[in-house]
């Protein structure tokens, strides 16, 4: 008899045993559950994130591009106004008058009168063509435009002129 009950114990060391490695191999799986259940729950909450800071971002972009296009516009509207009333003024020069100018281009005197007073200050001359080629003398009646080579200074011959 002594060998059943031997067979018996070994038997409940054995069951024992099983199922202290099967509650190990339950506590390792739950253990490793419970570190990516973590890492899922927050990447799921950053995803939610990401979706607040996209809409945030998308605003604070379109805020800047908007900004950046009103001062494109600003700046375009203003180079055309100035540049309109530079033709409008170099016509006055020529004793055209507003209505004169109005009536000959088929436009009307309010708006002739509004681009006149957006000409270039007298001490501000805009280039009549638009070029800058002949460097700040843009009259044409200048050394500049006579083909003299111009120092720093007005009619001041160049350094390396002045040495030769």
């Amino acid at each position: 008899m002594t060998a059943a009950r031997t067979s018996k114990a070994e038997a409940r060391r054995r069951a024992v045993e099983a199922a202290r490695r099967a509650n190990e191999e339950h506590a390792a799986r739950e253990k490793a559950n419970l570190k990516d259940a973590t890492v899922l729950l927050h990447a799921i909450d950053k995803l939610d994130a990401i979706g607040e800071w996209k809409k945030e971002r998308r605003a604070e972009l379109r805020a800047q591009a908007d900004a950046q296009l009103e001062r494109e516009e600003a700046k375009r509207v203003g180079d055309e106004r100035e540049a309109a009333g530079a033709a409008i003024e170099r016509m006055r020069e020529r004793g055209e008058t507003l209505t004169t100018i109005a009536t000959k281009h088929d436009l009307g005197i309010g708006i002739v009168r509004a681009m006149a007073r957006h000409a270039p200050k007298a001490g501000n001359p805009l280039p009549r063509n638009g070029s800058h080629a002949l460097g700040p003398d843009v009259s044409g009646t200048g050394e500049a435009a006579a083909g003299g080579a111009v120092g720093p200074v007005v009619g001041e011959p160049p350094a390396e002129a002045a040495s030769a």
